[in-house]
């Protein structure tokens, strides 16, 4: 007889199993399943095979070599073969093992009060009296044996079932089976879930741009207006520098000089106090008062002159003196003295111009942490647009002036500003903006606006007003446009192979995966609100 041989696939459950013996054209089937038995494992599944086989009047014979699988055949009485050579036959049982405990030996029972009253019964009464007890030793009717065989059964040792322990394991494999139907209901209807990932192919679209930011601004991705937040602040900082100048506070040397002239074109001739000579060592001396040249002094007319610094090192100064205006000859004739040195630390102008530029870099530094920590989270900073300005900063000691002690102490005033975007409005200007770039394209959509990954350049400021420009710079990912309401529609209720390559015909798709969970679900539920779907964005940059 020839026979049909099915080969049955991991996934395929019961109905397809029985739909291929159904279809089959020969009237003997073999049917080889994967080494992962799957539906076969069921005795319901079997039992619902070997009735559908009957009733299409198909001899079902199954191939394995799996004693398991074997002993549920027999159950269902399917009949089973090693291979397709071998001579099919019906699978031996497994031996049943009775529990001894599970049974009460009656000979074990104490008799009790109830054993003694029946025999002192039936030795009270007569035997001839006991209806349908036959005298001779004739057997009586069968209903008056039974008492008799009991206790025959219970001297015998006869064991009957303990029908109480029967009584706990019918409640337990009674609650077993009703919790493996709520399991089974809710893994069939409930647990299964489907994610789907599509891996679409997308390309970059670069923008880089100068937009208008400012708080009094409106967001226009046509104007190229982008509104702004702009925080500020004032504060009043300090820092303490080293005085590195040096100055001689000594005495200064004094003397006096005398004025003459042999030339009558000189006679009138004034000079003024504070005019400055040069001794012949190569220091200056100024007059303390003026003098002019007159017919009554040309001769020789004095006047007092003191060192221009003060130090010892201008003392004894004497002779010929240079610096007098005309032909007017100039000697010191009383020898310089007095002069002292001590020398002190003073502030130098540099040293203030360094501290200076210390503390703008403090406070800077100090000041944006502090502007930036007060803006909203998800703010985009404008790092370029911190601006700090205020009165010039003040020294003391003063430039030039002695330090008596410690280190000499620099303050400012100082505002500072600086400028933010919210997220909110860069996402709308650039989604607008990017919207624009596919007018006219169809079965494209903007997959990221590039607003994570903006970057905001120079920045310049309006004049009078916290407005001003910046340049943006940002790169948008542009890719294939997927419904996601369509796609679960096109996905429900079918099987991972069939997905992907329904998926994978669509153009800009370049990877379908479905991840299916529990375990054992095989395909997608039926219900969309099981089914998530993720994309991966594969960028060209």
């Amino acid at each position: 007889m020839q026979k049909d041989v099915i080969y049955i696939d991991v996934e395929d459950d019961i109905t397809a199993i029985i739909e291929k013996v159904k279809q089959s054209k020969e009237k003997v089937v073999a049917l080889v399943p994967p080494k992962r038995i799957g539906v076969l494992q069921s005795a319901v599944n079997l039992r619902l095979l070997h009735r559908a086989g009957s009733s299409a009047g198909k001899h079902i014979v199954i191939i394995t070599g799996n004693a398991a699988l074997g002993g549920l055949a027999a159950t269902a009485k399917i009949p089973v073969a090693k291979n397709l050579q071998s001579k099919p036959e019906i699978a031996a049982l497994p031996e049943q093992n009775v529990d001894d405990d599970d049974v009460i030996d009656g000979s074990d029972l104490p008799v009790g009060d109830h054993a003694a009253v029946g025999d002192e019964s039936s030795a009270a009464i007569p035997a001839s009296k006991i209806e349908g007890l036959d005298i001779d030793g004739e057997s009586a009717p069968l209903a008056d044996k039974k008492p008799a065989g009991r206790a025959a059964a219970a001297k015998k040792g006869i064991k009957v079932p303990d029908f109480g322990s029967f009584r706990k394991k019918i409640f337990i494999f009674g609650g077993l089976g009703v919790l493996a139907i709520i399991f089974l209901v809710w893994a069939i209807w409930f647990a299964p879930r489907a994610t789907v990932i599509i891996s679409a192919q997308t390309s970059a679209k670069n923008l880089s741009t100068v937009v208008s930011v400012g708080p009094d601004i409106t967001t226009d991705s046509e104007q190229a207006h982008l509104q702004s937040v702009v925080q500020q602040d004032k504060a009043t900082q300090t820092i303490e520098f080293d005085a590195t100048g040096s100055k001689d506070v000594g005495d200064k040397a004094t003397g006096s000089v005398t004025f003459s002239t042999s030339s009558i074109g000189d006679l009138g001739t004034t000079i003024p106090a504070s005019t400055q000579l040069v001794a012949s060592n190569g220091l200056s001396y100024v007059t303390t008062q003026s003098v002019t040249m007159s017919i009554g002094n040309y001769t020789g007319a004095t006047v007092g002159i003191t060192a221009v610094e003060s130090g010892d090192k201008y003392n004894g100064a004497t002779g010929t003196v240079s610096g007098a205006p005309g032909n007017i000859a100039a000697k010191i004739t009383a020898v310089t003295s007095g002069g002292t040195s001590k020398v002190v630390k003073i502030v130098a102008q540099a040293d203030v111009d360094k501290a200076k530029d210390q503390l703008a870099a403090q406070n800077d530094d100090a000041a944006k942490k502090a502007l930036r920590a007060k803006f909203a989270d998800g703010t985009v900073i404008i790092d370029s647009s911190f601006r700090s300005s205020g009165g010039d900063p003040t020294a003391s000691p003063a430039v030039g002036q002695e330090l008596t002690s410690g280190k000499a102490k620099l303050t400012q005033e100082t505002n500072y500003t600086i400028m933010g975007v919210a997220k909110a409005q860069l996402n709308a200007f650039l989604s607008s903006t990017f919207e624009k770039t596919l007018t006219g394209t169809t079965g494209q959509k903007i997959y990221d606006n590039g607003a994570s990954s903006a970057q905001f350049g120079d920045f310049k400021q309006n004049d009078g007003d916290q407005a001003g420009s910046v340049s943006l710079t940002a790169v948008a990912q542009v890719g294939p446009k997927i419904d996601d309401t369509a796609i679960k529609q096109l996905v429900k209720g079918k099987r991972v192979g069939e997905i992907e390559g329904d998926l994978r015909a669509i153009d800009g798709v370049s990877d379908v995966e479905v991840k299916l969970s529990p375990f054992w679900v095989q395909g997608v539920p039926g219900d969309v609100n099981k089914i998530t779907i993720e994309f991966k964005l594969l960028k060209n940059e």
